[in-house]
């Protein structure tokens, strides 16, 4: 045999020898594997399987790299490709360049996560090797929602929501529970997969790792079982993307013409037994002068068919409101929500709310929101500690993914504290859900104009664990993760002295 023959030869042998995991194929067939799951499980929300083992690739390969570098890159390149399935979402808000530094601020964060991981995948020997992945995660998210305007916005726990006995776990630890959760599988199987091929213990920190995300998945599944649905109000959700355009006009004609649009649709509710119905957010400018002319074109329409009616009004003059009426069913006004949270640019110049909205309705405490409100759990949670069951929402979402991510938010909201919710959108959803995430009835706007549904929405049962301790499970990952990087960096100095 030559020697350039037998030179291939051993090559061929020794790479026989490596594991899978610290070859270059090895790598590179993770981090294509982990790209393509995290930019179907970001672009197409409801895929909860592949968002469950996107990071376990990726996991893998990093703890198993050779060098720090290459497992950064492991890290750090599918979270970066994965983020473009949100750039159909956010091209309405962001340049592609802000996207760009906006996609790569975001691996880089992830990056920093797996790379303190892999210090303890490769050096503990203890169970918790295989929870320092979903605790700096958890934490990660939590820190991130609580220092970003925009909230929860795009939170990876959304991508539960189809997962109702995972998503319960929110009922006591918020979404930073569900976060922590729906990681334990990845990070679970990485670690045993890079410790098996490198013949060091495994079994325990993965078995601990499973053990934890089935009891999570057994509390969830009895939550469910266990749920009452006895108590019920037949609600309808009504929306329409005709003539959007006068949401911001301040003649009253057209004005009157949008909102008699409307309430011609609440009799056809009332007919299918309706009790309340729900409009989106926004529906007509309102100013001085006509304001009492179209207060009582929903009063008259909420009398003759005695239903509750909670519509949206952007009410414009000295001071902007972005507004929800409340009426009931004797044309009696209730009183009036002003949104609280605005979205950034296409809301400048309102002035926010300074209080929630709730109402003794016949059938419990009912919260009236507004769309962007529910983006930010620790406000939502005073409708929790006030006692409500029911949240009407109006909204108005966009096309694309930003609807479904957005409705998904909502309901989210609900099974943190106890409550069900009728949610209506323009240019989305007009969707009810129990208090246990449990989607009752769906339709869209981008499928019917005016999009109707009504459905009997049980009653929610009231305050939950997080609704009485609010983000303790957050700030618990945030005290957990400076332990971890002490002892990650404590354990570093002792190893380079």
């Amino acid at each position: 045999m030559s020697t350039a023959a037998a030179r291939f030869a051993d090559a061929i042998s020794s790479e026989r020898e490596i594991p899978f995991l610290s070859t270059r194929r090895g790598e590179a067939i993770c981090i294509v594997a982990s790209a393509v799951c995290y930019f179907l499980a970001i672009r197409y929300i409801d895929l909860w399987p592949i968002a469950l083992i996107a990071p376990m690739p990726l996991l893998a390969a990093a703890f198993a790299a050779p060098t720090r570098t290459s497992a950064a890159l492991c890290a750090f390149l599918p979270a970066f490709i994965g983020n473009f399935g949100e750039y159909y979402t956010e091209a309405d808000f962001l340049s592609f360049p802000v996207f760009i530094l906006a996609a790569a601020a975001l691996a880089l964060a992830l990056c920093a996560v797996v790379m303190i991981a892999r210090v303890a995948a490769r050096r503990w020997n203890n169970f918790a090797a295989a929870l320092v992945f979903p605790i700096l995660y958890a934490a990660l998210g939590f820190l991130f929602a609580r220092t970003n305007y925009n909230g929860t916005w795009a939170s990876p726990a959304y991508r539960m929501d189809a997962f109702l006995p995972l998503l319960q776990i929110a009922s006591i630890t918020g979404i930073w529970g569900v976060i922590f959760a729906m990681s334990l599988p990845a990070s679970a199987i990485a670690l045993g997969w890079y410790r098996a091929e490198n013949a060091m213990p495994w079994r325990m920190p993965t078995g601990v790792a499973l053990a934890i995300f089935v009891g999570v998945l057994i509390f969830g599944v009895a939550r469910l079982a266990t749920a009452d649905h006895t108590a019920a109000v037949r609600i309808a959700m009504i929306s329409s993307d005709h003539e959007m355009k006068y949401s911001r006009t301040t003649d009253a004609a057209k004005a009157e013409e949008l909102l008699g649009f409307y309430a011609s649709q609440i009799p056809k509710a009332a007919a299918q037994g309706a009790l309340v119905v729900v409009m989106p957010e926004k529906i007509v400018g309102v100013t001085a002068d006509d304001r009492d002319a179209l207060v009582k074109i929903l009063a008259d329409a909420a009398s003759a068919s005695h239903v509750w009616v909670v519509a949206g009004v952007n009410e414009i003059g000295d001071r902007h409101l972005n507004a929800a009426w409340i009426f009931s069913p004797d044309g009696a006004m209730r009183g009036e929500y002003d949104k609280h949270y605005f979205v950034q640019g296409f809301e400048a110049g309102y002035t926010s709310g300074d209080r929630i909205y709730t109402v003794d309705a016949p059938w419990g405490k009912t919260g009236v929101a507004i769309c962007k409100d529910l983006d930010y759990p620790w406000f939502i949670r005073a409708y929790g500690q006030s006692g409500a069951t029911l949240m009407l929402v109006p909204a108005w979402d966009w096309v694309g993914p930003n609807a479904v991510m957005h409705e998904r938010m909502s309901v989210a909201r609900g099974v943190e504290n106890g409550f069900a919710m009728a949610r209506a959108a323009k240019t989305g959803f007009v969707t009810a859900h129990d208090a246990y995430g449990a989607t009752l009835a769906s339709s869209s706007t981008f499928d019917a104009d005016p999009a109707m549904v009504v459905a009997d929405v049980p009653i929610g049962s009231g305050p939950t664990l997080y609704t009485r301790y609010g983000d303790w499970f957050g700030w618990f990952c945030i005290g957990a993760s400076l332990v971890i990087l002490m002892l990650v960096l404590l354990r570093n100095r002792a190893t380079t002295r």
